[in-house]
């Protein structure tokens, strides 16, 4: 029961850490991750909100890696595909205040970095793939590609689909695509000497 706790508590951090970092590169608006860059176009053509946008995507996501291999899911998964949409909502009318935050490189770049490190802490649990991670690893295991080739193929889709629907790019969505992989690597191996 204890270490089903700490798994939660893990799950938590890295998944609320997640949220806020999304918030704060949409919020630098200096271009977005894969995914925010799809929720952008798709919010243009409907009146759902992009924290829900982020929970649904997070449900589709995750019935696919379900159909996939069932066994990358757990009970983290849920934790995250509702709880990253979450972070979003209470985070967006606090961080866009912050004047300094806003069409800021630096701040985009932050956000960036705390994402992956959030990805990380939420993987390093091992109670579930998120609904990202969850299809990356699918990408992975059908293309036979490594953690950080896989996520740049799945971001450059995700992204083009985007793309196709409105969302805008710019510098922070070209970094997302190739550096967030490598990010999430580095982190999640700095995290299991940790462990160790």
């Amino acid at each position: 029961m204890k270490q089903f706790v700490c798994k939660v508590w893990i799950v938590l951090l890295g998944t609320i850490l997640m949220g806020v970092a999304i918030q704060l590169i949409v919020t630098a608006n200096q271009g977005f991750d894969s995914v925010s860059t799809l929720i952008l176009g798709l919010v243009k053509h409907t009146t759902i909100p992009f924290s829900r946008w982020s929970q649904l995507l997070s449900l589709l996501f995750l019935l696919i890696t379900f159909l996939y291999d069932k066994q990358l899911l757990g009970f983290g998964s849920l934790i995250n595909a509702v709880f990253v949409g979450e972070a979003i909502r209470v985070s967006e009318p606090i961080l866009s205040e912050l004047s300094f935050i806003q069409n800021s490189l630096i701040a985009s770049f932050l956000g960036f970095a705390l994402m992956a490190l959030g990805t990380a802490i939420y993987l390093s649990a091992d109670f579930g793939s998120g609904p990202l991670e969850g299809m990356m690893l699918s990408v992975c295991g059908i293309l036979k590609l490594s953690l950080k080739k896989g996520r740049i193929v799945l971001d450059f889709v995700i992204v083009a689909a985007g793309l196709a629907l409105g969302g805008r790019v710019g510098i922070g969505t070209l970094f997302a695509v190739f550096l967030l992989g490598p990010m999430i690597e580095w982190f999640l191996i700095i995290l299991s000497k940790y462990k160790k």
